[in-house]
């Protein structure tokens, strides 16, 4: 947040702490859909499509640790040498 507010005041835009961004944040659903997670610290950005599927309770779409784990045992190939 601290390279972000910065940025924002070599720019001219004034300060930028974490009250302006969240502010921004619930009336603009543009940066909603940019935004993955944010705090006081940091701002996480979506890095991809899928960034708005992984890790949501219920989402078919979320990794499941199972499916991995039955991969990486499906693939191992050591013992049956």
């Amino acid at each position: 947040m601290s390279k972000l507010d910065k940025f924002m005041q070599n720019q001219g835009r004034g300060q930028f702490d974490f009250e302006v961004f969240k502010s921004i944040y619930d009336s603009d659903s543009r940066i909603k859909q940019l935004v993955t997670n944010f705090d006081k610290d940091k701002i996480e950005l979506k890095q991809s499509e899928v960034d708005d599927v992984e890790g949501l309770p219920g989402n078919p779409g979320a990794p499941d640790k199972g499916i991995s784990t039955a991969a990486k045992n499906a693939t191992d190939l050591s013992d049956k040498l």
